[in-house]
């Protein structure tokens, strides 16, 4: 290879690098920190021996150590491009081990497109990289074995090592021993078969020992059939550049610029396949809502404009964070109630029982959060959750629930980028006679704690807030949860009682969504002059309401006359909106 082939080939593999950076930092970079957060990985004796309980111990242990610097920006990126050079590396070595000489550097880039788009979903792990890049380590260790008797022996006591290891990993190592052998001898022997026939045979004798279905057991450390696709692309790739016919073409120096051209689109077609960017979008409002960013989390939900639960549960979330629920809520979708919780059901998917503590924690009812929570790290990959963790500590902390918040802020201190943040709270929590009268977070969460408690389903999302705001009505945003819960439940009479007990006499303001409703409930209770003045209401509102009143009657209740000037309002969102009956 001349010098500037090298140049050539080198300056791919960086341009690879820094488009694969760019990628998962600046378009798809909560993917990544979402998968860190589902995860908690341990410097510690006892956390290293858990792995060792299924499969695949090295691989997932070596993936999760991975996953864990997804938590730092720009650090899952990085780590991503960084193994995805170094796969690409090992299959260059592995290729030229076979006999493929020209083009390898090129044609090594395909099971690592495949690797890129398989990483742009949720279920496909780090373990599942790092098992491939195991697999070609080993195999090429192996291959260094001269004697076939020897590599024989070697290659059945390394069939339960492996399954151990890396899991389905074994599969790989075992076909690349049957190509190599194929590409040898051009016939399988007898021994080729009984390695074949050990491999197959191993996860179905271990599944019980390791707990797992036959299916998992075949798959592990794998979540999906598709995380199979690189392995097969290796072995393909292998197979094919190993034989003279193939070599001819594979080797002509035309092609490259059809290569290069054809793996750009399947990398384009296999990225817009399979990364969900409407999920990214919504990712993006929780994890900024976990870092504290809440002007972001608005900011962003204005520009994405989506329609969609989750969505405007993370804007309620941070309007009501500042104090700006009922002036902005008709600004944004409103899935009726269903935007201010998310239900816990055999409907919901892992991710909207994994979000569903963030009201409940914020609001102030520190049981029905912990609730959500242990819920949350139950329907976690390995039940297991930095961020979870992190949200029990605090729980137990508002709840003066002093050994069980010490309890798990010890478990997070042998992590790496969790330490300080968990001895910074077991300082609190050790010196909490001192700190807690001077420390706004927990002086602020433990006056929001209900006096009382009572039984409750924990999707009575009523319940919950009645007995938050009749236990401390001085906490607001679960006053304007109230209210706002029976608005965007049409339920005009609950609301009036609620606001008549809570706010009427509290608050000087009177915001928008809260006066039209109010003029709603006084007409239907044909309330006197004096009644509607002793809430406050302005004559210009009172001007309005009037005029819309007019206009609806005048149109026969037709909502498209009306929009243009009263669409933000109340009033058309009482009349036309469609609520849920399910």
């Amino acid at each position: 290879m001349t010098k500037k082939e090298v140049l050539i080939k080198a300056g791919s593999v960086m341009m690879f690098a820094i488009l694969c950076i760019a990628f998962f930092q600046f378009f798809y970079p909560y993917h990544l920190f979402i998968k860190e957060q589902l995860q908690l990985f341990l410097f510690t004796s006892e956390y290293f021996i858990s792995y060792l309980s299924k499969p695949a111990s090295l691989a997932s242990y070596l993936g999760d150590f991975f996953t864990q610097f997804f938590y730092l920006r720009w650090g899952g990126a990085i780590v991503l491009a960084l193994l995805l050079c170094v796969e690409w590396l090992l299959i260059v070595c592995l290729l030229r081990k076979l006999g493929a000489e020209k083009n390898v550097l090129l044609y090594a880039f395909f099971p690592i497109i495949g690797e890129w788009v398989l990483h742009c979903g949720l279920g496909y792990s780090v373990s599942s990289t790092i098992t491939v890049i195991l697999c070609i380590i080993i195999f090429l260790l192996y291959a260094t074995i001269k004697k076939r008797f020897i590599a024989f022996l070697v290659a059945i006591l390394l069939q339960p090592i492996l399954y151990a290891l890396l899991g389905s990993g074994l599969f790989t190592f075992n076909l690349l021993l049957l190509l190599t052998d194929s590409i040898r001898k051009e016939k399988l022997n007898l021994l080729a078969y009984v390695i074949l026939f050990t491999g197959i045979l191993i996860p179905f004798l271990l599944r019980s020992h390791y707990l797992l279905t036959i299916e998992q057991a075949y798959i592990y450390p794998h979540r999906e059939f598709m995380a199979f696709v690189p392995p097969l692309l290796i072995i393909m790739l292998a197979g094919g550049m190993s034989s003279r016919e193939v070599r001819i073409y594979t080797s002509d120096i035309r092609y490259t610029p059809f290569l290069f051209g054809l793996q750009l689109i399947l990398l384009i077609g296999g990225v817009l396949s399979r990364a969900n960017f409407h999920r990214e979008k919504i990712l993006s409002l929780d994890s900024e809502a976990y870092f504290g960013n809440w002007s972001k989390v608005l900011k962003q939900a204005s520009s994405y404009n989506l329609n969609d639960n989750i969505t405007t549960y993370y804007t309620n979330l941070a309007l009501a964070r500042y104090g700006q629920l009922p002036d902005h809520i008709l600004e944004f979708y409103q899935p009726a109630a269903d935007g201010l919780f998310l239900p816990v059901n055999p409907n919901a998917s892992p991710l909207t029982i994994f979000f569903s503590n963030e009201v409940f924690f914020y609001l102030g009812d520190m049981n029905m959060a912990q609730h959500s929570s242990m819920l949350g790290m139950i329907f976690s990959p390995n039940n297991r959750s930095s961020r979870l963790i992190k949200r029990l500590a605090e729980i137990n902390m508002i709840n003066g629930e002093k050994e069980a918040a010490r309890k798990y802020l010890r478990m997070l201190e042998p992590t790496l980028f969790h330490r300080a943040w968990a001895k910074k709270r077991l300082q609190v929590l050790d010196a909490d006679t001192l700190i807690a009268s001077t420390d706004a977070w927990l002086k602020e969460k433990r006056s929001m704690i209900p006096k009382r408690d009572t039984l409750r389903s924990s999707t009575d999302y009523l319940a919950s807030l009645n007995l938050l705001a009749s236990s401390n009505p001085a906490n607001k945003m679960a006053v304007d949860y109230l209210l706002c819960y029976h608005l965007l439940s049409k339920d005009i009479r609950s609301f009036t009682n609620a606001y008549n007990r809570y706010v009427k006499d509290t608050s000087p303001l009177l915001p928008r969504i809260y006066g039209e409703a109010l003029l709603i409930s006084l007409l239907n209770s044909k309330a006197t002059d004096k009644e509607v003045q002793s809430y406050g209401i302005s004559p210009d509102m009172i001007r309005e309401f009037a005029e819309y009143t007019r206009l609806y009657e005048q149109s026969n209740g037709r909502g498209e006359l009306l929009q243009a000037k009263f669409g933000k309002s109340y009033w058309f969102y009482f009349h036309f909106a469609k609520m849920d009956t399910k």
